[in-house]
């Protein structure tokens, strides 16, 4: 029977066209039921998400087949006892639906499933409370308690499906518009579906691109290990270390100056890293349609205490302009991280990136190399909106060769082969408040190209999400 690769991407489209129709079922079936008419009772959320990747290449490197879909349901109270307190609750559902050919990674397929689409082994199903949380606010302050998505500068990472979560205790001054702080302790995390990709298929096993886990004998249950991903787990056991006190921080904001803004923070996790990550941006408007923000980053990671992740000295500078309005518009971007030695055995000067952290300039959807030691990048891109509803999204990044190899190895053969870069194309269509269909192409070369397996990446990949 013939069969071509236009086939195969089309039988592709049509399966996950199923899973998106039976996720919409299960809208309407939900939906029906939840009215508020009037009445002050809370706010909920009501989102279904399914992603399919249509083609790639059969190497063993890229994920060439997968699908994944998931279900939020979260409600957040009204206020409750006092003015100001409410309470809220998120639960979260992921799995592949059966979608995907997980047996199909060995040659001669070299089919390798999207681990980075799911948090269960073979794709099965799981849910997680993941969102459990007190919420106060008053005119001085607002305070957040609990399970949570912690939305700070080196808390935050891009998500396929199901995010990260943290038991997180938080407290953010609102006294002052020009000024703010923030104070915060985290205790522990749960690892998102895209935990998997960050460790392997993007950080290629070097701990850098936010997942820690490298030459500790700690790995996720989807790579053969016993460590969970949508379960919280203490921050020294989610690095892949002994148990800590978790992982404190403060954040300072600072807009008085006009049309500057600067941000501060600094993140101390108990007997392992100190993280300092600070930003300024001035931003300009050249005319009534047009503006000009000018960015600059410095990132810096020491050890601390018993330094159970062992000696850091990392740094990562990094400019950035962009140009333009919501329509139209460009930007550049430079990164370059230090460089401690030449010894690619020695992981001092690359960051321990444990805890889902991504605030680069030049990072791209599968690339995060500028967190590897002694990485000079840029990045331009643009993004152009033709109607309403519809964005397109293009940009091109360059990674020099890093002085860090592939899964941290002493094997001479797994240091870096060649630079590498990423060419990313997507295009957003959202027809109304509730929709959102994404379709992308990543090409990307890996600095560690021929290092075991061919590393190159071409990979389409389809997304949609209703909320309710």
């Amino acid at each position: 029977m013939f069969h071509s690769k236009k086939g195969e991407i089309m039988n592709k489209t049509i399966r996950f066209s199923t899973l998106v129709s039976s996720l919409l079922v299960s809208s309407a079936l939900y939906g029906a039921d939840v009215t508020i008419d009037g009445y002050r009772g809370g706010e909920l959320e009501l989102q279904f998400k399914a992603m399919r990747v249509l083609s790639d290449y059969n190497n063993g490197f890229a994920p060439s087949n997968g699908t994944g879909y998931l279900i939020k349901l979260k409600y957040e109270t009204p206020e409750l006892f006092t003015d100001g307190l409410k309470v809220g609750v998120g639960m979260y559902a992921n799995g592949d639906g059966g979608y995907t050919e997980w047996d199909e990674r060995a040659a001669p397929e070299y089919n390798k499933g999207a681990y980075g689409m799911v948090v269960a082994p073979d794709g099965a199903s799981k849910a997680l409370t993941g969102e459990l949380y007190l919420d106060y606010t008053n005119d001085m302050l607002h305070a957040k308690f609990g399970r949570q998505v912690l939305k700070t500068p080196l808390t935050v990472i891009k998500t396929s499906l199901m995010p990260n979560f943290y038991e997180a205790y938080v407290v953010e001054s609102k006294n002052s518009k020009e000024f703010r702080v923030s104070v915060g302790h985290i205790n522990k995390i749960s690892f998102g579906s895209r935990a998997m990709a960050d460790w392997g298929v993007i950080g290629e096993k070097t701990g850098t691109a936010g997942v820690g886990l490298f030459g500790s004998g700690v790995l996720f249950e989807q790579a053969g290990g016993t460590l969970q991903q949508a379960k919280f787990y203490n921050i020294g056991t989610a690095a892949g270390k002994e148990p800590t006190n978790g992982r404190s921080f403060i954040g300072l904001h600072y807009s008085g100056i006009p049309k500057v803004s600067i941000d501060a923070w600094l993140y101390h996790a108990y007997d392992i890293v100190d993280d300092f990550y600070s930003e300024i941006s001035y931003t300009q408007a050249l005319n009534k349609k047009l503006k000009l923000k000018l960015s600059a980053q410095y990132l810096a990671q020491r050890d601390t205490g018993d330094a159970l992740a062992g000696e850091k000295d990392f740094n990562l500078y990094g400019l950035k302009a962009f140009v333009g309005n919501k329509k139209l518009g460009a930007y550049i971007a430079y990164n370059k991280s230090g460089t401690k030695d030449t010894d690619p055995t020695n992981l001092e000067g690359q960051f321990f990136n444990a805890w889902g952290a991504d605030p680069g300039y030049t990072s791209s959807i599968f690339s995060r190399n500028e967190y590897r030691e002694g990485v000079s990048a840029y990045k331009v891109g643009a993004h152009y909106v033709p109607y309403k509803g519809v964005k397109l999204m293009m940009s091109y990044a360059h990674y020099g060769q890093s002085l860090t190899s592939a899964g941290n190895s002493s094997n001479p053969d797994f240091v870096s082969q060649n630079s590498a870069y990423e060419v990313d194309t997507v295009l957003v269509y959202k027809p109304s408040k509730h929709w959102m269909f994404k379709l992308f192409n990543a090409r990307r070369l890996s600095e560690y190209n021929g290092v075991v397996f061919e590393r190159r990446m071409n990979q389409y990949r389809v997304i949609a999400s209703y909320t309710f």
